[in-house]
């Protein structure tokens, strides 16, 4: 009897060892599986078109202001959000623009530690550059129905004064990204989902005009 005892407390201790290196392994696997499809998928991509609703929630405001429009990706690194309102946010490797209520503004990328951090997320999402992906900070990636979920927190001191994480969700079919939310330290977040994806359809370049 001591010794079933002894056997069966060595069982438990065991277990309780490998449970987590178990969990550990399992997350390391579908970081491997998400890299291998996120690079071999995305490699062939070269332009997106498709449609998309920004959801901002601010808690200053009763209720979330919500968008939509379409969205616009061209290599290399070019992105336009084309609201039905009219607005417009256009992101190229060097500047961004902003328009809004008829009122257009435009900075440097480099200038915006926040406009840095979602160029370089947008760029790598759709060029499936996962090590610029990792770049922009500590990555955890775990399988979701359907796909993957990838949490982002960034490392930058600078950054996360704007952004405490990024969440990405992947449609595991064609390694597109389903949906972005980015969270602020005050718990505010701003939330795209992007749905009609149609991938290398043509995109004139004036699509992506600064004006």
């Amino acid at each position: 009897m001591k010794r079933l005892a002894k056997l069966t407390i060595a069982c438990m201790l065991l277990a309780a060892v490998a449970a987590p290196n178990a969990a550990r392994g399992q997350e390391a696997s579908a970081a491997e599986r998400f890299a291998a499809q996120f690079a071999a998928r995305s490699r062939s991509v070269e332009s997106i078109l498709c449609a998309f609703t920004e959801t901002r929630h601010m808690s200053v405001l009763a209720d979330d202001v919500v968008r939509s429009g379409t969205f616009r990706y061209k290599r290399p690194a070019r992105m336009a959000l084309d609201f039905d309102s009219g607005d417009r946010i256009v992101m190229t490797g060097e500047l961004f623009l902003n328009r809004m209520a008829g009122r257009t503004t435009t900075a440097r990328m480099n200038s915006n530690p926040m406009l840095r951090q979602m160029q370089s997320i947008f760029g790598a999402c759709m060029t499936g550059d996962l090590e610029a992906l990792r770049q922009t900070g500590r990555m955890s990636v775990t399988p979701r129905e359907g796909g993957y979920r990838v949490v982002l927190i960034p490392e930058s001191r600078a950054a996360r004064r704007y952004v405490s994480s990024i969440t990405l969700d992947f449609d595991a079919a064609d390694m597109t990204l389903d949906r972005l939310r980015m969270e602020q330290p005050s718990g505010d977040y701003t939330l795209y989902r992007f749905s009609r994806k149609r991938l290398n359809v043509a995109i004139d370049d004036a699509a992506f005009d600064a004006n």
